[in-house]
């Protein structure tokens, strides 16, 4: 039996491979689902999104929780089949088909990423916003 090297990477924390570039929203979730509790749907509806790519631990789990979600704020969503797993491979595979049935199209990793090379760039930039406005010189009475 071959052991694992040891890492000292906590379990919560992102991994440098996938971080966040200053530009990206992260929703930190207490829950399952990214949509619980959080202002994911908030955000989704500022940047106009009416769908989803799922990804995630574990298919069973969190990624199920937020497709329920998902499904029931009624957004569409796009399940990455390789970009989720379970710690059983059967609990993987029947989570799969049966929200490929119910509530996701479940798509190949593969395809998931040819259609992100095919948005335009800058596509879901947030809003810039205008400045506020200059306030207006107040005048000293003399008294």
């Amino acid at each position: 039996m071959t052991s694992k090297p040891a890492t000292n990477v906590d379990g919560n924390d992102i991994v440098a491979e996938i971080a966040p570039a200053p530009q990206d929203i992260v929703v930190l979730k207490q829950k399952p689902s990214g949509f619980f509790g959080t202002n994911m749907a908030s955000y989704l509806t500022l940047l106009g999104c009416d769908s989803v790519i799922v990804t995630g631990t574990t298919t069973s789990g969190c990624v199920r929780a937020t497709v329920l979600d998902a499904f029931s704020l009624n957004y569409r969503i796009a399940l990455a089949e390789e970009g989720c797993f379970d710690r059983s491979q059967a609990s993987h595979a029947i989570n799969l088909c049966d929200m490929n049935a119910k509530y996701a199209d479940v798509v190949k990793t593969s395809e998931v990423l040819a259609y992100f090379d095919s948005l335009p760039s800058g596509m879901y930039d947030l809003p810039k916003g205008s400045p506020a406005p200059a306030p207006k010189p107040r005048l000293a009475a003399n008294m």
